[in-house]
């Protein structure tokens, strides 16, 4: 069976679940099992895994259960920050993530999801997800940031044990529920939702916006806000896709709209993933720059898993590739990452393999306008719509190569076997860059 046949294979092994857990009245929108991500290690990509490969996956399956349920241990406690001292009424709620180096000196916020300003944004207040615990001193008052409070040791067994005994009671035993509800997607759904939906009840908000990944905190806290407030506009804006696009089936807990910059995407989501035409929004892309160069680079993506086998087939293409057969390229590791130790180790595993390869790097090489990505990274899209070359390396080609069969808009080219090159048989489709669009004027033309 071909890669793509097997994606859609996937796919729909991933809506059948759904459709079953719907019936059974478990709320499949904080469910850890009903995250279907095709990058990261969670139960839900671990049971699409052991439904695709069988019992020599069981083993890889138990460990990433035991994994989410131990990430709680490090994940015990959150707190909030904000200025309490402001009784302003605000019309619109965005949530998304932050790092120090989004902060400006003034306070405010730069979104790079949506390349906004958190202070150009009118009457909007602002929750941020903190990746790296920073918060400014003067942080303005419309923000608000959620971040891990961290304790003496990594691991709180204590609490971990206090917050499953509370998940069980919360459960009423139930081992379906339990089932669902255990693992750290569900806990830092129910987290995120309590801290959200206090603001809203005392606020009159007529909205709420955010970057969307279909992540169990952002479908449960949607489907949240429509039981205590229909009138409140949940609306995410799709700023990436991953190529095989299982986590984003319509469900329980998806937005009443969704902001898509591409109309082949919009396409797939309707054919793909069950999508109704009237919630999607097609706009000009907020985050993407059609002036920002990517030639001429190796990406690493978010997820590092079996680097190994990342590292192998990096070798085989430089092993079979002609003297001066690329250009010098720039290792970029991805923008979510701070200081990580596997990423760093990586990124030094490619620069020897590069060295001891040097004679296939040149500044005068023919292939210019190429770049080499590894894993699954939005940035593959962002490269085919500027034409530039794409080499595209996997570990895992069905969970995360493009295909044919789900976006019939790429020329894929299998090089190796885990190796793919892409073009785009048009461009502009999947990403509609922005000529000076900004969130605010987005939003003009929705209310």
């Amino acid at each position: 069976m071909s890669i793509g046949k097997n994606q859609i294979k996937v796919i729909n092994e991933a809506k059948s679940f759904l459709e079953k857990v719907d019936l059974s009245k478990i709320d499949s929108s904080s469910s850890s099992f009903c995250y279907f991500n095709s990058w990261a290690e969670t139960p839900g990509y671990a049971r699409l895994k052991l439904k695709n490969e069988g019992l020599p996956f069981l083993i890889n399956f138990i460990k990433i259960l035991f994994k989410n349920i131990l990430t709680i241990a490090s994940h015990t406690k959150y707190i909030e920050i904000n200025n309490k001292n402001t009784l302003k009424k605000y019309e619109s709620i965005v949530l998304s993530w932050s790092f120090k180096k989004n902060f400006l000196s003034d306070g405010s916020f730069q979104d790079r999801y949506f390349n906004q300003n958190s202070n150009n944004l009118t009457n909007s207040f602002w929750i941020l997800i903190s990746m790296d615990g920073y918060v400014p001193s003067n942080l303005n008052n419309n923000i608000k940031i959620i971040k891990r409070k961290r304790g003496f040791f990594k691991y709180n067994f204590f609490l971990l044990i206090k917050i499953l005994i509370s998940t069980v009671l919360s459960c009423n035993f139930s081992l379906k529920k339990i089932y669902h509800s255990i693992f750290f997607h569900s806990y830092f759904a129910n987290i995120i939702s309590k801290i959200v939906i206090k603001d809203i009840k005392e606020n009159n908000f007529k909205s709420i916006l955010l970057p969307y990944e279909a992540q169990p905190f952002q479908n449960n806290l949607f489907s949240k806000i429509k039981k205590i407030n229909k009138k409140v506009v949940n609306i995410g804006y799709l700023h990436s896709l991953t190529p095989l696009t299982s986590e984003l089936i319509y469900r329980s807990g998806s937005p009443d709209l969704l902001l898509v910059h591409g109309e082949s995407q919009i396409e797939m989501l309707e054919s793909k993933l069950n999508w109704p035409k009237k919630k999607l929004f097609l706009i000009q892309s907020l985050r993407f720059d059609e002036n920002k160069s990517l030639s001429k680079k190796i990406f690493i993506p978010m997820a590092v898993h079996n680097f190994d086998k990342f590292l192998q087939e990096f070798k085989k293409l430089l092993e079979t590739s002609p003297k001066n057969n690329f250009p010098k390229f720039v290792i970029e590791d991805h923008p979510a990452v701070s200081n990580s130790k596997k990423h760093n180790i990586f990124k030094k595993e490619l620069e020897k393999l590069m060295e001891i390869y040097k004679d296939r790097f040149s500044d005068n090489s023919i292939n210019k306008n190429i770049s080499i990505f590894f894993g699954v990274t939005a940035a593959i899209l962002e490269a085919l719509e500027k034409k530039i070359n794409v080499i595209h390396i996997c570990s895992d080609p069905i969970f995360q190569s493009y295909s044919e069969q789900i976006w019939p808009n790429f020329k894929v080219k299998q090089l190796g076997k885990f190796t793919f090159s892409y073009n785009l048989n048009s461009f502009g489709k999947f990403i509609n860059f922005g000529k000076n669009n900004t969130l605010k004027q987005t939003l003009k033309l929705i209310f």
